[in-house]
């Protein structure tokens, strides 16, 4: 059913709730429940636009007709189609408390946890801040305090912990004893002021508020998907500024603990209190640094304030909180002593700090030197090859010892994936060896550049080929993937007088192009060539000033040899100073046509591998030729009783016989031909690498495409 259609049902529904919850139930003539049943359904489908949802928020938030079941429906099913309004959380809040008006206790309870649930969707994210002091003088209320201790445990902020609120739940703690909602909002105010002296120290899981129902959240995100709103969210939505918080069942051992600013008073501005950008530009000066100042390893807002203010203090205090931790983590490990979830813990948070910085601080280099000659190339491996992506080069040699040869040889005997995961590593370093490289444009640092990326692309394509031809050909997908999005970033990061053009060795070309069965691959293997001839084309111009003969012929030779085997049915063929056909020797040749002659007088070397022939195309190109044939049936009008459908594999001289015996009429090689057919069909099925090779490759090709 379209939304034209559902629409009009929906506010049809929505009318009848309301007439019905004006009415007695022994009076009604329409069952609730099945309008309910209406209104759920379409908000679980599509959410419910803001119309609609003030409607049934208005609905639910006063005493009516409804029975309490119906109620507790719709409160559950109270999905968003856009961002929760403000003025539709004044109208929840304004719902609670007592009064004659006021929704059943049931309904309050359900109405407070949903507000629990939608606390990060909001449109303004300061109401329900505003609102704290109304949520806070209902905690008297047996019947919803504990879903309000656990909804202000998540929006309370520094500024909200004031002397004679911490009083008052000391009071009510006292009173009530170790009830655990209460329990969880005060070990919240104890971490804003330590001082609090609190009767029982323990919580519970029942202490703070559970995670969002599991339907709910998968719903919610799916609605979001499919909104035709621009401002789309998720329920797991962190801008970055605001404290990370990840919730109650955190250990309290853990190793990267949460912001917290210890000491403070109540004009003291902190990085909890910021709520947003705005705030924080207009706060950043009066802020005060946290208690630990190690929670930026994986606190975002954290991260941007000691970037955008930093001090001798700070780097003096991350250095011997990383020195002490790493030192220790170390000793550990290599008395086999170690605790492994702790870490995990502080590599991850490295990590997500390099990722942040773009370096490694000196401390972690240490480490990782002494580290990775007794790691056992298993744990913590993402992280590990992750900060080593971020490692600085002076000289790859160096380096190299020191660093991936000891993570090489950890690796080593892990398994097909462990090899994948060793190429991805060093894509990943070859991306950010030359980001590096576009940003210090100095001469000094060019030379110095071109060296360590020609070493690192050196060593990678030794162990590429190392690794291919010590697997079996059927085993190495992933890692043939790997190596190929390896070359794919290479060949498209020259930058003139920046990043030069290196070019991987071509018999690793050779041998990647010929993979079993893989059309993938193989259009891999043809983008990667193209590029690099683009890269080429667009450099100043003479290139014999930049580079080398051997370096362009090279090229050359790799261009004439897959022009050579996709397109002009030469496939193999040797020509001194022109092409090394694959490296395949004349003899080995003149043996392969014999024996494919003598098999049937139409099969020879130089068509095998063609678009019609290729092992790894031939279907799809049998596939592209009957999407032809038809379309050219269906444009000449053809009578498909009568017409001669061509048998395949298709060739220039076939085409002309199917023409002469009352088939279709197709060029072989025209601007509307077959061979051009497959370049275009194959690139909308993903396959889009052989026709930018033969873009770069034939000049006038892609005109007549």
């Amino acid at each position: 059913m379209d939304s034209a259609e559902e629409l009009p049902a929906l506010h049809d529904a929505l009318d009848l709730l309301h007439k019905a919850s004006r009415t007695p139930a022994k009076q009604r003539v329409v069952k609730v429940s099945s309008i309910v049943d209406v209104i759920c359904r379409h908000a679980f489908e599509s959410g419910l636009d803001q119309d609609a949802f003030r409607d049934v928020v208005q609905l639910v938030s006063v005493k009516t007709n409804l029975d309490q079941t119906s109620v507790t429906t719709l409160v559950k099913n109270l999905y968003p189609a856009q961002r929760v309004p403000a003025d539709v959380v004044v109208t929840v809040v304004g719902a609670l408390g007592q009064g004659k008006g006021k929704p059943s206790p049931g309904t309050q309870e359900s109405l407070v946890k949903w507000l629990t649930a939608i606390h990060e969707i909001i449109e303004d994210g300061n109401v329900l801040s505003r609102l704290y002091g109304v949520l806070f003088g209902m905690l008297d209320m047996i019947s919803i305090r504990t879903s309000l201790c656990h909804l202000l445990s998540l929006i309370t902020r520094r500024k909200h912990v004031k002397p004679f609120r911490i009083q008052q739940l000391l009071e009510l703690s006292r009173g009530l004893g170790n009830e655990p909602a209460l329990q969880g909002l005060l070990r919240v105010y104890k971490d804003y002021y330590p001082d609090i002296i609190l009767g029982s120290t323990s919580t519970s899981r029942k202490s703070f508020a559970p995670r969002q129902d599991l339907e709910w959240r998968t719903r919610i995100s799916a609605i979001q998907e499919v909104s035709a709103t621009t401002d789309a969210f998720s329920v797991d939505h962190h801008d970055g500024f605001k404290v990370l918080r990840k919730g109650p069942k955190r250990s309290k051992l853990a190793a990267v603990p949460e912001v917290h600013t210890y000491y403070t008073t109540e004009t003291s501005v902190t990085l909890e209190g910021i709520d947003n950008v705005e705030d924080f530009v207009e706060k950043l000066d009066r802020i005060e640094p946290p208690g630990q100042l190690i929670s930026l390893l994986t606190d975002p807002l954290l991260q941007k304030y000691v970037d955008l203010k930093p001090s001798p203090i700070i780097s003096t205090r991350l250095d011997l909180w990383l020195a002490s931790c790493l030192e220790e983590q170390y000793e550990a490990e290599r008395l086999n002593a170690g605790d492994a979830q702790y870490l995990t813990e502080v590599l991850d948070g490295l990590f997500k700090y390099a990722q942040y910085t773009k370096t490694l601080h000196p401390t972690v280099l240490v480490f990782l030197k002494e580290y990775l000659p007794i790691w056992n190339g298993q744990d913590n491996m993402d992280s590990i090859l992750g900060l080593l992506s971020y490692i600085p080069i002076e000289s790859f040699a160096d380096v190299y010892s020191a660093y991936l040869s000891p993570a090489e040889q950890a690796l080593a005997g892990h398994g097909l994936d462990t090899h994948a995961k060793l190429i991805d590593f060093y894509t990943s370093l070859l991306q950010h060896q030359a980001t590096l490289a576009m940003s210090k444009n100095d001469h000094h640092t060019t030379t110095t550049t071109h060296q360590i990326l020609t070493d690192l692309t050196t060593h990678v394509a030794a162990l590429s080929t190392s690794l291919l031809l010590s697997l079996p050909p059927a085993t190495g997908a992933t890692l043939t993937s790997s190596i190929l999005t390896f070359y794919e970033l290479l060949s498209t990061s020259s930058k003139p007088h920046i990043i030069p053009i290196i070019l991987p060795p071509m018999h690793l070309i050779y041998l990647l192009s010929q993979t079993p069965g893989s059309a993938t691959t193989l259009s891999r293997v043809c983008g990667i060539i193209g590029s690099y001839k683009v890269s080429f084309d667009q450099h100043p111009k003479p290139v014999k000033d930049y580079y080398p003969a051997s370096v362009t012929d090279s090229l050359n030779f790799c261009l004439r040899d897959l022009y050579n085997l996709l397109w002009v049915s030469r496939a193999l063929n040797v020509v001194e100073q022109k092409s090394v056909g694959l490296y395949c020797h004349p003899a080995l040749r003149a043996s392969l046509k014999d024996y494919l002659s003598g098999l049937d007088r139409e099969y020879a070397v130089g068509t095998a591998f063609g678009l019609s022939s290729n092992a790894c195309l031939a279907s799809s190109s049998a596939a592209a030729w009957r999407a032809a044939e038809e379309q050219e049936i269906e444009r000449e009008g053809y009578d498909r009783n009568s017409i001669r459908y061509h048998q395949g594999p298709v060739s220039q001289r076939s085409l002309e016989v199917l023409k002469r015996k009352g088939g279709v009429c197709v060029d072989w090689d025209g601007a509307g031909g077959y061979k051009v057919f497959v370049l275009n069909w194959l690139a909308e099925r993903g396959l889009a690498g052989i026709r930018q090779f033969m873009f770069a490759t034939v000049t006038d090709l892609k005109g007549r495409v």
